[in-house]
């Protein structure tokens, strides 16, 4: 049965707090999870005195990955129909649309990064237009180092973000980064020190976030995630 506290949505003006709630568990994200991420970011999208939507997570890490443990939770089954059953879960059918629908949003979007962000929480982060993050963040994807599936997008996303060359060692032997080391490598915009509240710090950029023209920044984001998202060939054709 899923914890109805396990997620959170908190409002703070125009800006929406979308929280992952599970701190015994380094919010290590279940199916269940996915689904609210998903449907809250619609509603967010959808109200029309929400101008911000920022995401991060209660306790000692903002998401250490996947809970490959959890059980399948009650009610209606977002994969009936499409549904592989894996040892190692269900893969990252549903994580795929729900981080498309992040990723599309047309309001700012923002992840806190602290303590283990990782997997599926690393997925999240690359389809927010901005990540924050602490300096002492373990930040990257080491399902490379258990065989795990890497299928969400992020492999598409992630050469977008930064310089191909860069990616290698993020993607093809899993290491992770510190705040400093995602700054260089362009992936966060900001780094707080160690043990900050990113709640707190990052309270001004959230607020400069909801001033902005909605209309301009959803133009703005359209125009940019349709030029990256062209295959090479159409690209051409618009050069």
């Amino acid at each position: 049965m899923s914890d109805p506290d396990s997620f959170k949505i908190e409002d703070d003006g125009a800006i929406r707090h979308l929280v992952l709630n599970r701190p015994d568990k380094l919010n290590a994200i279940d199916l269940d999870q996915h689904v609210r991420i998903k449907a809250s970011v619609e509603a967010a999208t959808d109200d029309p005195n929400v101008r911000v939507i920022c995401l991060s997570g209660v306790g000692r890490a903002f998401c250490a990955g996947d809970d490959l443990t959890a059980a399948r939770a009650d009610g209606p089954d977002p994969l009936e129909g499409r549904r592989v059953d894996l040892d190692l879960g269900s893969g990252p059918t549903f994580l795929l649309e729900s981080a498309g629908v992040l990723r599309r949003c047309p309001k700012p979007t923002v992840v806190l990064l602290h303590g283990h962000a990782l997997g599926s929480g690393y997925d999240y982060s690359l389809s927010c237009d901005f990540r924050l993050a602490t300096a002492d963040v373990s930040y990257g994807d080491p399902r490379i180092h258990r065989a795990l599936w890497a299928a969400e997008g992020w492999s598409y996303k992630l050469p977008k973000l930064t310089n191909q060359s860069l990616t290698t060692p993020i993607a093809y032997l899993g290491e992770t980064m510190d705040g400093a080391t995602a700054l260089a490598r362009g992936l966060v915009h900001e780094v707080f020190p160690a043990g900050a509240d990113l709640r707190v710090a990052a309270q001004p950029f959230l607020e400069r976030l909801a001033k902005l023209d909605r209309s301009a920044y959803a133009a703005t984001k359209t125009m940019i995630l349709d030029g990256a998202d062209l295959p090479f060939s159409a690209s051409m054709q618009n050069t």
